[in-house]
């Protein structure tokens, strides 16, 4: 959205005049602005640089019509569309992000343009980034991005849901801020879900690893989430809790370790579950001495891992359950007959 387009907008809301869609749209960026980093500007010429630019924003708006709802919102947004005016969407997108990234940001921020892209389509958008990595966006997503990444980091916003699969730089780390959470990674792939003002945010990972941070944390602190393929963290907003656990549909990981194509004639169970456990790279414990005369003879293949879970658990009369990262076999203790 230029600058313009959204000065069009904030009169068509003030006035009444908006669509419901439009009222959404100008009310979820409002829940974005909760808790943004200060600009770098100091709060005396912060004040100073609203009160020169108003004026040209203030005789677009007709003060006949009250709002709505939410009587604040106008004026946050109308704030923050004057830098808009003034600076572009570049300008904003880096002034919001967290404050241990400021002295960076001043220094550096002119000699990156930023361009924005929403999907407005109704299937996956491909975008490819300069260094060579890739976004593929979500229909009703938008993501920020400089056009050539400058300076010691590669960073983007998200506000949405994308799959970034990231070209390796040891040297330029590529950082994702999305709806308070800040995913850190040096190449690899992944998907986040992070939609402004949502009470979570979620990083699901494909290959490679990544740290997953809030974006208030010190941009020195080791993130104590690491995550490896098929595992994801979700970000609580309400807490600030960032809790890992496996991915909902884990993904196969080693094609070439399908050595019996998920096809089982008899196989002992053990056997079965170490082979799963190879695949999806997904740690599975179970009792070998309890189920040592277990065996399966069932069609695995184009199943998800919770469904071919579910079907070898009920051959053999057992149950499963996820803890964390881990998948616990629990047998009835009778064994197989």
């Amino acid at each position: 959205m230029t600058p313009q387009s959204l000065v069009t907008l904030l009169t068509r809301y003030q006035n009444g005049s908006a669509t419901d869609e439009e009222r959404a749209q100008i009310e979820a960026w409002y829940e974005n602005l909760d808790g943004p980093a200060e600009s770098v500007l100091s709060a005396t010429d912060k004040n100073a640089f609203i009160e020169k630019y108003w004026q040209e924003l203030a005789p677009q708006i007709s003060t006949e019509a009250p709002l709505r709802r939410l009587p604040t919102i106008f004026y946050r947004v109308a704030a923050a569309a004057i830098v808009l005016l003034v600076m572009g969407l570049g300008g904003y997108f880096f002034l919001n992000r967290s404050t241990s990234n400021q002295t960076e940001l001043a220094s550096h921020q002119s000699d990156e343009q930023i361009v924005s892209r929403t999907n407005e389509s109704n299937k996956p958008l491909r975008i490819s980034l300069s260094d060579s990595s890739a976004v593929t966006l979500q229909p009703r997503s938008t993501v920020y991005y400089a056009t050539t990444f400058v300076g010691r980091k590669r960073e983007v916003r998200l506000n949405g849901e994308a799959f970034f699969e990231v070209a390796k730089n040891p040297d330029k780390p590529f950082l994702v801020y999305a709806n308070g959470m800040v995913t850190k990674v040096l190449g690899t792939s992944f998907t986040i879900i992070g939609h402004a003002g949502k009470p979570t945010s979620e990083v699901v990972v494909r290959t490679g690893r990544v740290a997953v941070y809030r974006q208030t944390d010190s941009e020195d602190k080791e993130s104590d989430v690491v995550l490896k393929p098929n595992e994801k963290a979700t970000f609580f907003r309400s807490d600030s809790r960032i809790v890992k656990a496996l991915a909902d549909r884990p993904v196969v990981l080693k094609p070439e370790a399908i050595r019996t194509h998920f096809v089982f004639d008899d196989t002992p169970v053990a056997r079965v579950f170490r082979e799963l456990d190879d695949v999806y790279g997904v740690h599975i414990s179970f009792d070998e001495q309890a189920l040592v005369n277990c065996t399966l003879t069932a069609n695995l293949a184009n199943l998800s891992l919770p469904a071919q879970l579910d079907m070898i658990c009920l051959s053999i009369g057992a149950t499963y359950q996820t803890n964390g990262t881990r998948i616990r076999i629990n047998s009835s203790g009778r064994g197989c007959s």
